[in-house]
């Protein structure tokens, strides 16, 4: 179906969501991160078109509020070819920005406040973090008193430290998980509004806790939070450059994050707020097919402005048009079926080979230097690759670096074409669903 039709046609396409009685215009959501440190910033996000957002996590520790300057690095963004023009999903993200930079009082006040300049056209998220029982109620009594539509329980912060571990220790990650399951309970009993728990990526199998959460009353899941790490400057053979652990983001996670989504979707109910890695809206697609029903954004921004959202919307409403889906739910979990089992995937196919279009072979060499199975030759005087197919495995990876996709996979027959060298090399057919 042409992107170019009328508005009056565009309805029949339905990108909104209801989340715990909450109506998200679309599943676009701003995550807690710099872009949502105060009202001002909310506002910004919802007018160009985000449908919701989650503000930066009130924490008690003071130093949290002190922010360093500077507090970002970005890596392997403006040194990769096509910059500004082009935006790799390569890049990382690392600050030493931790929570909002706003006393209890004044994050109630601006809340409020986001809240007083987005109505109804956007969706307000208050986002919490305590290490002590007693401070989490504290919090929550707060929220209540706030004109927020939602609250995020955060207990994935990366500057936390290392929450997966079973053994106790001092780092308040320990903390937050030992406590996760308590203070659900607690917000089920105390608080006005919907709750999400945001679950860590670092907890070990964050399926697992969405389960236990889920068991404890929460009414949503956040999953999940960017990881942390390290980087070195060896001349200096220094951390580079805050000097300590921070959190490590970006559109390289992507994997990561939807595995956790479609694991935890498989074991819980309730609706799952997707998080981490989203560099554009086919990620967000690709979070719903798995079981999320909307999806938080940061990275993306910080790269490339609130704007974004706009093409995001029309492109997320053209590809629903063009495949056939009403509404975001024809399109949640309709990937689940299809991940299977590692022993259920096709393995020894046979009669597959690479196959070199000599028209476009540069003679780079850069197949025969990573051919593992020594089966590409460079034949002279221009150096075309040629397949040795008595040698050649089959495994695509020539291929996939060719810089000029001179290589392709293709079935040259319905049995190999040379005998396998092992008596177990045989073939083991897909056996997951149709």
């Amino acid at each position: 179906m042409p992107f170019g039709k009328k508005e009056a046609e565009a309805k029949s396409v339905d990108i909104s969501t209801d989340i715990c009685g909450i109506h998200f215009p679309n599943p676009f959501v701003l995550s807690s991160a710099t872009p949502t440190m105060h009202a001002e910033n909310v506002k910004v996000g919802i007018d160009a078109g985000w449908g919701g957002a989650v503000l930066k996590t009130l924490f008690p520790a003071e130093h949290s509020r002190v922010y360093a300057r500077p507090r970002f690095k970005v890596f392997w963004l403006k040194d990769q070819p096509g910059y500004p023009q082009h935006i790799p999903r390569s890049y990382t993200i690392t600050c030493i920005e931790d929570a909002s930079d706003l006393s209890p009082e004044d994050y109630e006040k601006d809340v409020n406040e986001a809240k007083r300049l987005v109505g109804e056209n956007g969706v307000v998220i208050a986002s919490i973090m305590a290490s002590d029982m007693e401070t989490w109620e504290k919090y929550m009594d707060l929220i209540n008193g706030t004109k927020a539509d939602m609250v995020e329980l955060n207990f994935g912060c990366p500057y936390a430290g290392e929450p997966g571990t079973k053994e106790e220790g001092p780092m308040l990650g320990w903390k937050l998980m030992q406590m996760c399951e308590d203070v659900v309970r607690l917000g089920k009993r105390k608080l006005a509004i919907p709750f999400s728990p945001k679950v860590s990526s670092q907890v070990g199998e964050v399926d697992i806790w969405a389960e236990k959460l889920e068991k404890a009353g929460a009414p949503c899941l956040t999953l999940s939070h960017r990881i942390s790490g390290i980087w070195i400057d060896i001349e200096k053979a220094r951390p580079y450059p805050f000097g300590s652990i921070t959190g490590f983001g970006g559109p390289y996670l992507i994997g990561f994050s939807l595995k956790w989504v479609a694991k935890s979707r498989r074991k819980v109910q309730v609706p799952i707020m997707g998080n981490m890695g989203v560099y554009d809206w086919q990620d967000v697609v690709r979070f719903i097919m798995v079981g999320a029903d909307v999806v938080q954004s940061c990275s993306a921004v910080m790269i490339q402005g609130y704007d974004i959202v706009k093409a995001w919307r029309a492109m997320l409403t053209k590809f629903m048009e063009e495949h056939g889906y009403s509404s975001l739910k024809d399109m949640k979990g309709i990937a689940l079926p299809y991940i299977v089992a590692a022993d259920k995937v096709e393995r020894g196919a046979p009669g597959i080979y690479a196959v070199v279009n000599e028209d476009k072979c540069t003679g780079c060499g850069i197949c025969k230097r990573t051919c593992f199975h020594f089966a590409m030759e460079l034949i002279p005087p221009n150096n075309k690759a040629r397949v040795n197919l008595k040698k050649c495995a089959g495994c695509g990876l020539c291929a996939e670096l060719c810089p000029v996709d001179a290589i392709s996979m293709q079935k040259l027959a319905n049995l190999d074409l040379y005998p396998r060298s092992k008596p177990y090399h045989r073939y083991f057919p897909y056996t997951g669903p149709p």
